[in-house]
């Protein structure tokens, strides 16, 4: 078995489709030449190897999932399903990730979920923290005007923080733009030539951008 793993999430009742997760794998298989296997966690089927979700927990809480124990070994890369692969990932993929996660756009020293990396035999915590009282979580993290970075990449900051554990970040080995923002780094006429990944957070999404080289990547993907 690889010892790379990329994965997504897919929960039902949202805007993503299976169609979203053949995209992204395609977009990997281009970009990562190193042996690895994709694979999604989703509670629909999809075309790609399968790990169902075990709970109810909705959007983007489905993704504390990939932090059960035991369900993965070496090195995993999670990409969310709104983004498109535009370079090698051949060199964040093989980095010795302890925990590994994308900055937050517009508030540089908190963390963003949109891409994470770590080593699957570290459990670090957060599955079981989360489990314990899901429903308390949600409430807490739930956004709200003037409260700042909620959600569960906010949860996740949290507890890895507390538990003293470093949370890296991909700017720091790989380069300020190397997971981008479509909106903050300005790709709208091409994606920066260091960029592995462009992330499409809110709006406007991949799918609806209808010119330039993000129609055509989404066309050919």
């Amino acid at each position: 078995m690889p010892d790379i793993t990329v994965a997504c999430v897919l929960r039902s009742g949202g805007i993503y489709t299976p169609e979203w997760v053949d995209r992204l794998q395609r977009g990997v298989a281009e970009h990562l030449s190193l042996p690895h296997r994709f694979v999604c966690l989703s509670d629909m089927d999809v075309g790609c190897a399968r790990i169902p979700l075990q709970t109810s927990w909705p959007g983007w809480w489905a993704k504390i999932e990939l932090f059960q124990p035991g369900l993965f070994r070496g090195t995993v890369l999670y990409l969310d399903l709104d983004v498109i692969v535009t370079g090698s990932l051949d060199a964040i993929a093989s980095h010795e990730h302890s925990f590994t996660m994308a900055h937050d756009y517009y508030r540089p020293h908190h963390k963003c979920s949109t891409a994470m990396a770590w080593r699957g035999e570290d459990k670090h915590g957060i599955y079981e923290r989360f489990d314990s009282a899901p429903a308390l979580f949600q409430r807490s993290y739930r956004w709200k005007q003037g409260r700042g970075i909620l959600g569960d990449q906010a949860f996740i900051e949290d507890v890895l923080t507390r538990r003293r554990e470093k949370i890296d970040t991909f700017s720091e080995p790989f380069g300020e733009r190397s997971i981008a923002s479509y909106k903050v780094h300005r790709c709208h006429s091409k994606p920066p030539a260091e960029a592995a990944v462009v992330a499409f957070h809110g709006k406007p999404k991949p799918h609806t951008i209808t010119e330039g080289w993000v129609a055509e990547a989404w066309s050919s993907s």
